[in-house]
This record gives structure tokens, C-alpha cells and sequence, in this order.
């Protein structure tokens, strides 16, 4: 009797916590259809570089839309983000697009970043205007995976003092092999 009554509580308490989480995604995607609302709305409003960025990523599509995996975070992709948050502080000499775009070690083992960034096959998955763009390569970037997870600290320092995420530079456009796990691929107008 004892057991089944603890096998009856547990189920019990994931059913409430399952609840929990679906009310949860059901609100977070309310909010979502809102925002992508508004942003159809202020599209006119932006700047030209804003819009090329906002561009629809299928014909169907009208504005830009979030889509979760689950339960998960927004921020299950956080190596690009990573990644894409060191290409943009890379100094350059003049305004210009950022990407962080993946290199597969195994695939593509003999493309340098240098190739990658100035292929063809890549720059046509930009907007029509950044293809006009001059492409070139800024840096490589190896972002290492299965790195130990820290806590939480936003309501507390928990975890100080311990390594968490790392990412090796490379300093050169040209390593081959399985070095780089990331390019920093950079689009930009060239002076007339």
C-alpha cells in the first residue's frame, strides 16, 4: 500500500509539472505571435540594414518567427551565438555584415575558412542586396563542445572561480584539417 501510494504521487507531480511547462511554452508562443505582429507592422520603420537582416527565410514566411524544440531554452544553438558574438567584435575597417557560419572538421577538412566565407554556394543564401557585397574571411574560430555547465548566477554568484566555456582563435583564415569549428565570414561595400 505504501509503495503504490508513492508511485500514485509521483505520477501525480509530473502531471503538475508537465502542466506547468506547457502553460508555460502555450504563453511564451502567445507572446511570440504578438511580437512577430509588431515587427510586421514596424518593418517600414527600419533602417536598410535592419531589413536586409529581417528578410523572410522562405517565400511563405512574412516576418521572422521563433520556433522552440521542446521544452529547451531559446538558446539550445548558444555555440553560435557564441561564436557570432566574438565575428562581430573582430574590428574591421568599415561597416559591414557578420557571420558566424559551421565548419564541419570531417566534411570539410580540405575548405580553409578563407574558401568557406568566399564560396559561392554561400553567399547565394544571403539576401539578393548582400550578395552584391565584396566576402572575405576574418577569423576562425574553434568553439569547444561538452564543456562543464554553470549554474545559474543570476540571483547569486554560484560557480565562481570555475572554468565554463572556451573558444580557441585561430588568427588566420587558412588552418584546414579539423581546426576550426566556426568562420567569421564578413560581407561588406567596397570603396569606389
Amino acid at each position: 500500500m505504501n509503495e503504490n501510494f508513492i508511485v500514485l504521487l509521483c505520477l501525480l507531480i509530473l502531471v503538475v509539472i508537465g502542466g506547468l511547462f506547457l502553460r508555460q511554452s502555450l504563453t511564451e508562443n502567445r507572446d511570440d505571435n504578438i511580437s512577430n505582429e509588431r515587427s510586421r507592422k514596424d518593418k517600414r520603420s527600419l533602417g536598410y540594414n535592419q531589413r536586409l537582416l529581417r528578410a523572410p527565410l522562405l517565400s511563405s514566411e512574412v516576418g521572422l518567427k521563433r520556433y522552440r524544440r521542446g521544452f529547451r531554452s531559446y538558446f539550445y544553438n548558444y555555440l553560435d551565438e557564441l561564436a557570432m558574438g566574438i565575428c562581430a567584435t573582430i574590428p574591421a575597417e568599415g561597416p559591414g555584415l557578420n557571420y558566424a557560419v559551421r565548419r564541419t572538421c570531417g566534411e570539410h577538412e580540405l575548405l580553409t575558412c578563407k574558401q568557406i566565407c568566399t564560396d559561392s554556394k554561400l553567399i547565394q543564401q544571403s539576401p539578393r542586396e548582400v550578395q552584391k557585397l565584396s566576402w572575405t574571411c576574418a577569423e576562425s574560430l574553434h568553439v569547444y563542445k561538452r564543456q562543464p555547465a554553470l549554474a545559474d548566477n543570476y540571483e547569486e554568484y554560484t560557480d565562481s572561480n570555475k572554468l565554463g566555456l572556451a573558444v580557441y582563435r585561430h588568427n588566420s583564415c587558412s588552418v584546414g584539417k579539423c581546426g576550426p569549428n566556426y568562420c567569421c565570414c564578413r560581407a561588406f561595400a567596397t570603396a569606389v
